[in-house]
């Protein structure tokens, strides 16, 4: 008799909390559809932004290839539109023994918890 019971008991929570996670999925999704079928509002008229002057070609060390350059300056101008960071300079590091997919993996595996 315990065993029955404990047996509905947990399978009847399980039932439960799945009804309740697809019911808050159904919520999230028709809200969702509603903030995309909702026009967005109007921003007021704003002043055109000052361009600053034109940034300086980065410092780049001799062996990297352009192509990295410009993915490396690519990811930077991405991160906020090219904003506030620039690319100033590229130099290899110097690697002590270990490559750098080596180094994250020992310090994945040492930090404290």
């Amino acid at each position: 008799m315990v065993v029955a019971t404990g047996l509905i008991l947990v399978f009847g929570v399980l039932v439960l909390l799945y009804l309740l996670i697809t019911l808050e999925g159904i919520i999230f999704t028709s809200v969702d559809r509603r903030k995309k079928g909702a026009p967005a509002p109007k921003k007021e008229a704003a002043p055109a932004p000052v361009k600053a002057a034109a940034p300086k070609a980065p410092v780049v060390e001799a062996g990297i290839p352009g192509e990295v350059v410009a993915a490396i300056a690519a990811a930077i101008a991405c991160m906020d539109g090219g904003e506030h960071y620039t690319l100033r300079s590229v130099k290899r590091t110097r690697v002590s023994g270990r490559s750098a997919w080596g180094q994250a993996g020992v310090v994945a595996y040492t930090e404290p918890f």
